[in-house]
């Protein structure tokens, strides 16, 4: 287990969530639809890098850095690679709200990202 950051609603402070390797059932077909969701919404800041996965000791393992939104949600963009890698179960609320938009992302304008930057305190550009 390890504490990451969740996903949190726009209107709501991001806190930490404690991810169990292996807990996300369902089929293949089910988690890269997953982790495909979780991976292509859009960038609000993202790094080109990537950072040590919180969950292996190998230096090879690797997930990406940033944040991403479906414009009501955000969360680190580590959390494809979570799923895709360690089958880590997101939290209850926000797997059921991908599921209600039928693992389909909805696109998000520069405006309106901008927007949520601000609101949810990322750094913007001058």
């Amino acid at each position: 287990m390890a504490n990451v950051p969740a996903p949190f609603r726009i209107s709501e402070p991001e806190a930490g969530f404690d991810a169990v390797v292996g807990s996300l059932s369902g089929s293949d077909e089910f988690v890269a639809r997953l982790s495909r969701y979780l991976g292509s919404a859009q960038g609000l800041i993202l790094a080109p890098g990537t950072g040590q996965s919180p969950f292996s000791d190998s230096e090879k393992m690797r997930v990406r850095i940033g944040m991403v939104t479906d414009g009501v949600w955000v969360w680190h963009v580590a959390w494809s690679d979570y799923v895709a890698y360690h089958r880590v179960t997101p939290p209850a609320e926000f797997l059921q709200h991908i599921e209600s938009v039928d693992f389909t992302v909805p696109d998000i304008s520069v405006d309106r990202a901008l927007e949520i930057c601000e609101e949810i305190g990322l750094p913007m550009p001058d």
